[in-house]
């Protein structure tokens, strides 16, 4: 019996499906497999799937949560790793971890973020996942602007939505393969960190130059006096 054999035994019908059906769409590319064919490939009636997954959508749906799942779980693990009270360390913590389960997930990433279909901020069961993650991010962000590592003055929901829409475009070139070449001696996918590292540096940083810039005139105004 095979490696996948041995995984296959161990799952419900539901976890069989949604990795049968991962398996199918990476052999397929963009065509989704339907339920007949997933039935056929584990080997049951399509009945008997259809009493967990009413229709296609719906399991569909379920692969897309399934790696959402493992998404908010990888999230997770990366930021505890990190000393609670450096944030701005936990904020890019979260960004590599997720341009690294792009990587490791690339089906399921094509199938959240660009299915022609399945819009997951438009679908209530996969939309709490995301959500959470934003909200992840601000309550961080939050803390590292109360911490003093961001100005008072920061916009943090802008933040936030310049911090996604950079991760997912990483996230995105590492998963098309674009990422190959464009730093010399590099692995794309530690391209991408290292890109990602220098985007939440940048922003993070412009708090010690206002800093900086303070204590420069506070300095010329004491030295006029």
């Amino acid at each position: 019996m095979s490696k996948h054999d041995d995984i296959m035994r161990g799952l419900g019908l539901h976890g069989q499906a949604v990795v049968a059906t991962i398996e199918m769409m990476a052999d397929l590319g963009k065509q989704d497999p339907e339920l007949e064919h997933v039935a056929r490939r584990i080997g049951i009636p399509v009945a008997e799937l259809r009493r967990i997954f009413p229709d296609d959508q719906s399991l569909l749906i379920a692969v897309a949560e399934q790696a959402l799942v493992r998404l908010i779980d990888s999230c997770t693990k990366a930021v505890v790793k990190i000393d609670p009270d450096d944030a701005v360390a936990q904020f890019l913590a979260l960004g590599i971890a997720y341009v690294r389960w792009a990587a490791d997930h690339r089906t399921q990433f094509r199938l959240i973020n660009g299915h022609p279909t399945l819009n997951a901020m438009h679908t209530p069961k996969l939309r709490r996942y995301l959500d959470s993650v934003v909200d992840l991010m601000t309550r961080m962000l939050e803390r590292a602007q109360k911490a003093g590592h961001l100005r008072e003055d920061e916009d943090i929901s802008m933040i936030v939505l310049s911090s996604r829409t950079f991760a997912y475009g990483l996230a995105r070139m590492v998963v098309d393969g674009r990422m190959d070449g464009l730093l010399p001696c590099q692995d794309p996918l530690e391209a991408a960190e290292l890109a990602m590292a220098d985007f939440v540096k940048r922003f993070a940083s412009r708090l010690e130059t206002s800093r900086e810039q303070r204590k420069r005139a506070a300095t010329r105004s004491n030295t006029a006096i």
